[in-house]
């Protein structure tokens, strides 16, 4: 029964992660950014364990694991710490507005099929079908981090692009060694610590986190 059922579950998880990368590009409040990250992290936690199941591979799930406990409940709570400490509940207007961004960011969903298409049809695993999704998650989670003005929603960008190459490699490959994993997810929590730092730093010298700000102090 699960066997049968597993390739739309995985189309299913992958395109709400999708929908996640969307819904960052709209919300205007940090703290839900934040929510909509650990959202997609749980849901691609779900999926890896989904994948463990069906392969049997006691690795990938303690992958599933780790991925909802550090990116699920560890680094959203160091973001929402950040964005407290910080003052900032509003996040910037970013460079392009909804409009604009929601038809850039489907003109990359198609970018993302036309590229990935054959690929996915020369794969035989059953999660092939949904590897255009993870490869349109890749694309918009870089456009979110270059379209956000601040800092920290920049942030947010770049552990949402992470995401969505684990979930491409998650798919192609059904997950990478658990010891690389691990050393990914480290350096990942490592990289939002000190990040993490850099915000407040700069918030402190320039009484901003707006890159564009920033940029006009230079010289």
């Amino acid at each position: 029964m699960f066997v049968e059922i597993f390739p739309r579950l995985a189309n299913l998880l992958s395109f709400v992660a999708l929908g996640a990368a969307f819904l960052l590009t709209l919300r205007g409040s940090l703290t839900a950014q934040v929510r909509t990250f650990a959202f997609q992290s749980f849901v691609l936690a779900a999926l890896a364990g989904a994948v463990a199941a069906f392969a049997g591979s006691l690795e990938l799930l303690g992958v599933a694991v780790v991925l909802a406990v550090l990116k699920g409940l560890i680094i959203p709570r160091v973001l929402h710490r950040a964005v407290t400490n910080i003052g900032l509940h509003r996040a910037a207007a970013p460079y392009l507005g909804a409009p604009a961004a929601l038809t850039v960011c489907g003109a990359l969903v198609g970018v993302a099929f036309y590229v990935m298409g054959p690929v996915a049809a020369s794969n035989p695993l059953p999660t092939a079908d949904a590897i255009p999704l993870a490869f349109a998650g890749v694309l918009v989670g870089f456009f979110v981090t270059v379209n956000r003005r601040r800092a920290l929603t920049q942030i947010l960008g770049f552990l949402v692009l992470e995401n969505s190459i684990f979930l491409l490699a998650l798919l192609c490959t059904y997950g990478v060694p658990f010891i690389v994993e691990m050393g990914v997810f480290l350096d990942v929590l490592v990289a939002v610590l000190i990040l993490e730092v850099f915000t407040y730093r700069i918030k402190e010298n320039f009484d901003s986190t707006e890159v564009d700000r920033m940029e006009t102090l230079r010289g």
